[in-house]
């Protein structure tokens, strides 16, 4: 599919780099003023030299009348009890139109016919426009040609780069599902304490010590300062 389209576009940069020399021409083909009396007709035969060429008939009258093109001589050929004429165009029973037609090289009769009552006045006008190629292409026509394909080469070839890179990029179908589940972390080594922290031994404390600077009573337990010498209480001796 790339490789088509990039060959449409160089095809394409090439035509037109070979019409570039290309100029529509227009011309005029007739143009007239005039009266047309009652089952009369009018007859302009001219010969276009050009094929695909586009034709412009303007006409205007105070009456109805019709407007015909057809080829050259049929008209008349017609008129003199001949079979009828291929009609490029026919506007009948009208005062103004405007006939736009593409005909090819030949010879073509534009026409006139007043079926009325009465003797009308007209105005016809007819121009040609074509496609008239030049004698050659020029130097400067190729540069531009060479040089159009060259940038559009580039830009083709940036964009084709940058498609792979992006395939190359994406992940294969299935990627993420074929990696290993998630597992449980364990690990290798458990730290084990070399000894036991065993807490010191708490003191035991003993109420009933004496307090610093007393002395205590044998007897009856009671505490005394150091100087006595018998127990106030009991009156044992200390």
């Amino acid at each position: 599919m790339k490789v088509k389209i990039i060959v449409f576009v160089v095809i394409l940069c090439f035509s037109y780099s070979i019409l570039a020399n290309a100029e529509t021409t227009t011309a005029d083909l007739f143009s007239d003023s005039d009266t047309l009396p009652s089952g009369y007709f009018v007859l302009y035969t001219r010969t276009i030299s050009q094929s695909s060429t586009t034709v412009r008939v303007t006409f205007t009258s105070s009456d109805n009348v019709d407007v015909a093109i057809c080829g050259g001589g049929d008209f008349e050929e017609w008129n003199d009890g001949g079979s009828e004429p291929n009609w490029y165009a026919y506007s009948s029973d009208v005062t103004s139109t405007t006939i736009t037609e593409i005909l090819d090289s030949g010879s073509y009769d534009f026409v006139i016919i007043n079926f009325g009552l009465s003797t009308v006045s007209y105005t016809i006008s007819a121009t040609q426009s074509y496609e008239e190629g030049g004698s050659g292409l020029e130097p400067g026509d190729w540069v531009y040609g060479l040089v159009g394909l060259g940038v559009l080469a580039i830009i083709i070839g940036a964009i084709v780069f940058r498609r792979r890179r992006r395939q190359q990029m994406k992940p294969e179908p299935g990627y993420y599902q074929q990696q290993q589940p998630y597992q449980t972390y364990q690990p290798q080594r458990t730290y084990e304490p070399q000894q036991t922290y065993q807490a010191a031994e708490q003191p035991s404390y003993a109420y009933n010590q004496t307090p610093q600077g007393l002395k205590v009573c044998p007897n009856c337990g009671f505490n005394e300062v150091l100087d006595a010498k018998f127990c106030t209480s009991c009156g044992s001796k200390l």
